[in-house]
């Protein structure tokens, strides 16, 4: 990708889906191999008898599911795979320029289309409402859009989406009243074709199957080793204790992370310095760039990170703002750039979600499998997973079509809280 000058972004590309049967066969295929060898994750399905009937019998439909975990896309294809459909996916506009874009490639082949998050994607949200209109595949969405690291509870939802539903159902309740008004052919075959749109909400949970020690201390004795640090003797109980020690790790990576940014000793507890290490790459960033407004006015600091990123644009091949960039891999890159050190940022940002979760064995591992990312550029196995995935009745959107006429915002609100009912409902008894 060409450079621009500094504070002259180039614009990112919206990335279509391009579904391949073959490939689309092939990752369905080998679906269950690479769960078993490289994740040692099982995903379990579960569908009533009323979800079942919606699924089969709804073409216009939209999936969606809630995102705690780094592994739900591999629920996507496992979807395709158990109700033998194909599905289009909307997957945030970074990803598609991973591992030097081999992975975007491959997921615009199973049918995965972009969305810059942090703006108005008009190309996206285009492509969204072309997908609905024509039914032809079920549409796939992760409404949370972050990895919330909460197996618990459902966070912010994105309410882009449930505004597109609730316009392509209007406009087909419409075409419907203008087809009994008037005898036109071309009206009552897209009043005949054009089934109800739907949200299919599917609740995700993934579970720790293992002993949390015997899963994690081998990454645990690789990172320290990394870092120097000394592992812990049994005769020292304080330090032996697996949650402890995990900590401890932590606290060392950071240290790390300060050095490598330049940064003063880190500061007061982990989760405090996840958030300041981060915001302080990101003023980096706005300086390195030349932006004369920095985006401090941000709600926080994944808004935060959207904004800049969205700034920079295509300008993230250009050289990383690390002082100390040989501290790191860099996950597929030929050198560090700013690319790797917005992953960066948004791993610190996910992490911080993690460590506010202590209780959690599945974080734990995933806290290490972050690290590991940073550090070598591979993330082991730590012991065996399941993701149980709990599908539930179709929601639909006609519903809330009257509310919606009278006041968008309340019809849109009223359909977010009905599927976070549902969802929450689902997740609860999973």
């Amino acid at each position: 990708m060409p450079e621009s000058l500094p504070g002259h972004p180039l614009p990112l590309k919206f990335k279509e889906p391009q579904p391949n049967k073959l490939v689309i066969a092939v990752a369905k295929a080998i679906l269950p191999a690479w769960l078993k060898r490289r994740e040692q994750l099982s995903i379990n399905i579960r569908a009533g008898a009323e979800a079942m009937r919606g699924l089969r019998k709804n073409r216009r439909a939209a999936i969606m599911l809630n995102h705690p975990d780094r592994q739900d896309p591999f629920v996507v294809v496992a979807l395709a795979r158990h109700f033998h459909e194909n599905f289009y996916c909307i997957a945030a506009r970074e990803c598609f320029d991973w591992d030097n874009g081999w992975r975007g490639w491959l997921f615009q082949k199973i049918g995965c289309y972009s969305v810059a998050r942090g703006k108005a994607d008009f190309h996206s949200v285009a492509m969204t409402e072309k997908i609905l209109r024509e039914g032809e595949r079920k549409l796939v969405v992760f409404p949370e859009a972050e990895i919330t690291a909460d197996e618990e509870k459902i966070h912010h939802l994105q309410s882009t989406i449930f505004h597109i539903l609730l316009d392509i159902e209007k406009e087909r309740l419409e075409a419907g009243q203008r087809t009994k008004a008037v005898k036109s052919p071309k009206l009552e075959k897209m009043a005949h074709t054009n089934e109800p749109v739907v949200i299919i909400p599917a609740a995700i949970r993934v579970k720790l199957e293992s002993d949390l020690i015997a899963a994690i201390t081998p990454a645990l004795d690789k990172i320290d080793n990394h870092l120097n640090l000394v592992p812990p003797q049994k005769s020292d109980a304080a330090r032996f204790d697996i949650l402890t020690r995990l900590q401890a790790t932590v606290d060392a990576y950071l240290k790390r992370l300060c050095w490598a940014y330049d940064l003063p000793e880190m500061p007061g507890d982990a989760i405090k310095a996840t958030d300041l290490i981060a915001n302080t790459m990101l003023d980096n960033v706005d300086k390195a760039m030349g932006f004369a407004e920095p985006h401090a006015m941000a709600a926080n600091t994944t808004d935060r990170l959207y904004a800049t990123r969205n700034k920079v644009g295509g300008n993230q091949t250009i050289k990383s703002i690390a002082m100390h960039p040989e501290a790191f891999h860099c996950a597929g890159y030929a050198s560090p750039c700013l690319q790797s050190d917005f992953e960066r940022i948004e791993r610190l940002i996910i992490m911080e979600r993690m460590l506010a979760h202590p209780r959690s064995e599945i974080q734990a591992c995933r806290v290490l499998d972050f690290i590991e990312t940073e550090l070598f550029d591979k993330i082991s196995p730590k012991g065996w997973q399941t993701s149980t995935v709990n599908i539930g009745a179709p929601i639909a959107v006609a519903d809330f079509v009257t509310l919606y006429n009278e006041s968008k915002e309340k019809g849109v609100a009223a359909l977010i809280n009905a599927y976070k009912e549902s969802l929450q409902k689902l997740l609860n008894e999973i």
